[in-house]
């Protein structure tokens, strides 16, 4: 140790130098004190005997990098360190006999150090150590050790909002050999530390937080056992943009397009091979949302209810496609019944918006004729010209045509209807969701 002499002398000035050169804070560092802290710390301490009855070991978690989240598998893979601290009395030393050394290294197999382990892990389940990281002890006994890691853990992933939804999923540390009485795990910081985090091109870390929990486990003969855990949150939100634009967008415009059956005309020959292409399409983005979330029960995605509904939509198209070209296609020699023209004038007509528009031109043209003759029109008169313009007369392609276009508005109508509240219950379901997480 270096020893330093004070020459008195008169003045302020040799009163500063002789404060100066006698204060340990400036003692110079050697490695006979280290290894001489060393072998006087390492003789009294035991590397399967814990420091105290009961040991509080401090945790907290780094994280450098998400690496992904796999929906599909609900695996969450991580990069970071634990830093774990605690309180070893037998590895204290004096500042006075050892001024220069504040701290020294050692190896894990050389101290005692509590035995933790990953309990969601999705890798091998093994104590958490590694005998190539040195241990940081400081002369009042305060242990530190980092260790650096890839944790990759199970995550309970909760597609309901898929692509815009909100995951949270959970780093769970446990003590394995030392129950809560002889071992207990706190917290170092209220969340873990993400301000060097990396930025990952699909998730963004909004948010974490960190929870004592406690580990049961019953043995043979009845006896509970408690084990300290602690439970690190971590909460990511998924970046749409690019889920709007490849899934989401053309989700919603391949359901608009099987309405456009109803527009093709019957002569076309195409109406029946239209629906089934669009019905095709709608089972292949079907298949590739389904691909992306995983295969539980537990919860479904409204994309993929909202998916199923349009098939069922397009499946009711092509039905009544089928339906219309039946009714087209009739013999004109068959009479139609009484029950069809009145479905024709009460019901078709008034419903469909082409008809309406047509039958609306005619009266126009009827009332202008009106102010030129003497007299008026009869009821009859009127429900012929609302019926079929001027004519009482309607044939089996009329009824196709304005099926048509009836079921063109009914459909469409009930398509935008489901679709938008498939797309309001997607956004205001995720700030919902946030809402009550953060609750």
């Amino acid at each position: 140790m270096p020893r330093y002499t004070c020459i008195y002398g008169s003045g302020v000035l040799q009163l500063l130098l002789c404060l100066l050169f006698t204060s340990d804070a400036f003692a110079e560092w050697n490695t006979s004190d280290a290894q001489e802290v060393r072998r006087t710390i390492l003789s009294s301490s035991h590397p399967y005997v814990r420091p105290s009855q009961r040991t509080t070991v401090n945790v907290s978690l780094s994280l450098l990098t998400i690496n992904e989240l796999d929906v599909k598998t609900q695996r969450f893979s991580t990069t970071g360190w634990l830093t774990i601290k605690w309180v070893d009395d037998r590895l204290r030393w004096s500042k006075a006999k050892y001024p220069d050394v504040a701290h020294v290294y050692c190896p894990s197999s050389e101290i005692w150090t509590p035995q933790l382990f990953i309990v969601n892990s999705q890798q091998e389940v093994s104590i958490l150590e590694d005998e190539h990281v040195l241990l940081s002890v400081r002369r009042d006994g305060l242990v530190e050790w980092k260790l650096p890691r890839i944790f990759s853990t199970f995550c309970v992933v909760d597609v309901t909002y898929y692509p815009f939804d909100t995951q949270k999923c959970v780093i769970e540390v446990s003590s394995w050999v030392y129950t809560i009485q002889e071992l207990v795990l706190l917290p170092a910081k209220s969340s873990a530390n993400y301000e060097d985090i990396r930025p990952h091109g699909e998730w963004s870390l909004i948010s974490s937080s960190v929870f004592t929990e406690e580990l049961h486990e019953s043995r043979e003969d009845g006896v509970v056992e408690t084990y300290s855990q602690l439970d690190i949150f971590v909460e990511m939100e998924r970046k749409s943009s690019y889920y709007v634009t490849s899934v989401l967008l053309p989700i919603v415009l391949t359901s608009f397009l099987s309405l456009f059956v109803f527009l093709l005309p019957v002569e076309s020959g195409e109406k029946v091979g239209f629906i089934l292409t669009v019905l095709l399409a709608l089972e292949v983005l079907l298949t590739l949302v389904s691909d992306q979330v995983p295969s539980t029960s537990i919860n479904t995605s409204i994309l993929s209810v909202h998916l199923a509904f349009m098939i069922c939509f397009g499946v009711v198209c092509c039905l009544l496609t089928v339906m219309v070209l039946i009714i087209y296609e009739r013999d004109p020699a068959i009479p139609i019944s009484t029950q069809w023209k009145w479905l024709y004038r009460k019901v078709l007509v008034p419903s469909s918006c082409w008809s309406l528009c047509s039958s609306r031109a005619n009266k126009r043209k009827i009332n202008v004729k009106s102010n030129r003759h003497v007299g008026t029109l009869s009821d009859g008169d009127t429900d012929s010209i609302e019926g079929k313009g001027v004519s009482n007369d309607i044939s089996w392609r009329d009824i196709g045509a304005v099926l048509d276009h009836f079921f063109l508005v009914s459909m469409g109508t009930l398509i935008t209807v489901f679709t938008t509240g498939s797309l309001i219950a997607l956004t205001t379901g995720t700030s919902d969701f946030q809402g009550h997480v953060h609750h």
